[in-house]
């Protein structure tokens, strides 16, 4: 498995720069996995891993957000760098806690799932989406990614029965479903962009990216654009 922290020292600039240049590719993601969140009751977040702190611009204006990742890369003013096995925060200070799709490089889940469970107040939430073990989505990042990314791409992804060994864990789940979503672009120049940047396909040429995209994820041509199918496991803990 690929470590979080060791690949995007590596890969956070261009990973960034599509986030950058493409802010809405991923809008379905981000709505999806704040979904269930009553904002009306919501005041302190934590975002984490945060990437470039992409989370808060969808959230409303009211709530007050902390952005923190686990590398350097993606570190600034705004942005905390933090362990994801012993979280610098008192227990019991979030309302919720959100995580997308960056369990899949940690070592140890359990433990920062502890902590998370740790920081948030009573009857709070933890909320992550990951990839689910043996969809498109799998083969697309740990093979094709894997393939063409010079790095490489090793995730430990997840299942619905992934915290069985866990009671602690696993007794505080209210919901583990999969959600299917699109990654949206206005033109199949964006969407190769995108990728090769977001994935860090630096192997792969224009054609080898569309083909593998076609092929393993599949596509629509919409009115607007080009569509991408994408989701997550999605996950919801009660403290």
């Amino acid at each position: 498995m690929n470590d979080y922290s060791t690949i995007f020292e590596k890969r956070a600039t261009d990973y960034h720069l599509a986030m950058q240049q493409f802010p809405n590719a991923r809008l379905h993601e981000f709505n999806n996995l704040i979904s269930s969140a009553d904002f009306s009751v919501i005041n302190k977040v934590l975002d984490i891993p945060s990437g470039g702190g992409y989370l808060k611009h969808f959230l409303p204006h009211h709530v007050n957000v902390t952005s923190t990742d686990f590398s350097e890369g993606f570190t600034s003013n705004d942005i905390k760098l933090v362990s994801p096995e012993k979280l610098p925060f008192e227990s019991n200070t979030f309302d919720v806690v959100f995580s997308l799709s960056g369990m899949h490089h940690l070592k140890n889940v359990p433990l920062f799932i502890e902590e998370c469970l740790r920081i948030i107040k009573n009857e709070g939430n933890f909320i992550f989406a990951d990839v689910k073990k043996g969809t498109s989505i799998d083969v697309f990042l740990n093979q094709f990614v894997n393939e063409y990314n010079s790095l490489g791409h090793k995730g430990d992804f997840f299942h619905e029965d992934y915290f069985e060994k866990y009671p602690n864990i696993q007794n505080k789940i209210v919901e583990c479903k999969y959600n299917e979503y699109p990654f949206v672009f206005n033109s199949k120049e964006e969407m190769i962009l995108f990728f090769k940047l977001f994935f860090g396909l630096d192997k792969a040429n224009d054609i080898a990216i569309f083909e593998g995209i076609h092929d393993i994820l599949g596509l629509q041509y919409t009115k607007t654009g080009i569509e991408v199918n994408w989701g997550l496991l999605r996950y919801i803990f009660i403290k």
